[in-house]
């Protein structure tokens, strides 16, 4: 019998029988994005594999967010660009990266759309679609946030305007992905973050590249409105944000409203329905985000000092637990709640170590959280190939015929 690593003999039967069920129901793609994507996908070659379609899609914004961090280390150096007289000074952040970032986002929610009905069309859906697209998603979370960041240009010092633009992303992927798992199907609400959440982002990369990153630390957008904003909630909102509310700052709270009343209605569901029991699979989401706010809390020196490096630890630990969930969702197997990868976080927390022993733990840790990741990913997808005898990004040759020649097997 087959041994596998991640896919063990007894998720073999599962896997084999998965049926994916999900449903989006934003009515911005209903009408426009999912025939938008129709049209273009009728346009695709037949042998194109789906997971091919998902990759490039990926790498639009892998592209976009490695030009952004070339001119955006610390990720407000846009705002800089207000306060530069000089325009030849290199100092400045060209416009056009911005607007770079909103074609990529474009291009990369067209292309994941498309994933799914080419793999319909070609009749090659799979389990390992669904983890390789939610991987992606997954991925890209931390991607698009960062861009945000940068494109807002929010000071690495505010640390509950970026907490919230990079991690309610993830929380609500995780809480979804939590609820598919209990309940068997993925249910994207009327406004959520694939569908209106990327044009959502796309028009604010837009409005950098026309207005500057200083459009977004105006006052306009709480000006217009508050005039039926109460007057302890103006002063409340002030005196919580040592000054102003900013036009990023209603952005963080919209943000903020939406995924509570997300995650609120998701997770009163899912007790309700499969008991309190459940809440243990939270368990994960909620240390992670509580022994961050403990490290920055206690800590505030290491994002100021790592920024990009502490988002690209973030980004691994959350891809790391969340792709697991789904991966148990499709073989039909417990959920281990403990998750072994976050415990160099309590130490992080709890040790007294030198500012410079944090920054070389932590570029430490993010290093061996990528290699672990990058092998993970290769087992599953190797072992999953395995059992559903399919490649990753090839539709047309068959597994076998392939499999028997690369060991020398071919009967002539």
């Amino acid at each position: 019998m087959r041994r596998g690593y991640y896919i063990t003999p007894e998720c073999e039967g599962p896997l084999l029988t998965f049926k994916y069920s999900g449903a989006d129901l934003s009515l911005i793609y209903r009408y426009a994005l999912s025939p938008l994507a129709e049209s273009i996908v009728a346009m695709i070659p037949l042998w194109v594999a789906p997971n091919s379609i998902t990759l490039f899609g990926l790498l639009w914004m892998i592209t976009s967010y490695c030009i952004i961090w070339y001119y955006c280390p610390n990720l407000d150096e846009a705002l800089h660009n207000d306060t530069t007289d000089d325009a030849s000074s290199s100092s400045v952040v060209p416009q056009w990266i911005f607007l770079f970032n909103c074609i990529a986002m474009l291009c990369y929610q067209t292309l994941d759309n498309m994933d799914g009905k080419q793999a319909r069309r070609t009749k090659s859906s799979s389990p390992l679609g669904l983890l390789f697209d939610h991987g992606c998603d997954s991925f890209n979370s931390i991607l698009g946030s960062a861009n945000w960041i940068c494109a807002m240009g929010v000071h690495p010092k505010e640390l509950f305007q970026i907490g919230v633009v990079a991690f309610a992303p993830m929380i609500a992927f995780y809480v979804a992905t939590w609820e598919e798992y209990y309940t068997g199907t993925l249910i994207l609400p009327i406004i959520n973050g694939p569908s209106e959440g990327l044009l959502g982002g796309a028009a604010l990369s837009l409005a950098t590249w026309a207005w500057g990153a200083g459009y977004w630390h105006e006052t306009g957008w709480f000006d217009l409105v508050s005039v039926v904003v109460p007057g302890f909630v103006k002063e409340a909102l002030v005196g919580y944000l040592g000054g102003p509310v900013r036009n990023l700052d209603v952005m963080v709270l919209i943000s903020l409203i939406l995924l509570i009343r997300e995650v609120g209605e998701k997770v009163m569901f899912v007790l309700k329905k499969y008991g309190v029991g459940s809440i243990a699979t939270l368990f994960p989401m909620i240390s992670f985000v509580a022994l961050v706010i403990g490290v920055e809390l206690a800590h505030p020196h290491i994002f100021l000092q790592n920024p990009r490096t502490c988002l690209h630890l973030c980004s691994l630990l959350f891809c790391e637990m969340v792709t697991q969930l789904m991966l148990n969702r499709t073989t039909c197997t417990r959920f281990n709640p403990i998750r072994l990868v976050l415990l160099p976080l309590v130490f992080l927390l709890v040790m007294p170590l030198t500012a410079e022993q944090h920054q070389d733990f932590v570029l430490g840790y993010t290093v061996a959280m990528a290699i672990f990741l990058a092998f993970k990913t290769r087992i599953v997808i190797y072992e999953m190939c395995d059992v559903l005898k399919i490649w990753c990004f090839d539709i047309v040759t068959p597994y076998y015929c392939t499999h028997e020649k690369m060991n020398g097997k071919l009967k002539n």
